[in-house]
């Protein structure tokens, strides 16, 4: 149990850092999980404290104009919670779209 838990967090904090593409936020995040042990807290807990951090960090990359509700929702959405936010509603909206037209 503890070794999957190690590898499910090591593979969170991977993917949180590739988000970043920050090679040096990755060697520390790993090195957190690896020792969250120790502290007497849970690897995937530390993982999943480094995802949050990456949703608050400003980001670096391209920026992408949305097209369609997504850009309408991202282009109100003032704050990265709230971006994550209107993703989450935009993509819900569509799955159950999506879920009507199949049993329709």
């Amino acid at each position: 149990m503890r070794a999957a838990q190690m590898k499910v967090g090591l593979l969170v904090v991977r993917f949180a850092a590739a988000v970043l593409g920050d090679e040096r936020y990755r060697e520390q995040w790993e090195a957190d999980v690896v020792g969250a042990r120790e502290l007497g807290m849970s690897p995937l807990m530390v993982a999943f404290g480094a995802l949050r951090a990456v949703v608050a960090m400003p980001s670096k990359g391209a920026v992408v104009a949305g097209i369609g509700p997504l850009g309408m929702a991202l282009r109100h959405a003032g704050t990265p919670r709230g971006r994550v936010l209107a993703i989450a509603v935009v993509s819900a909206l569509l799955m159950l779209g999506g879920l009507a037209l199949l049993f329709a």
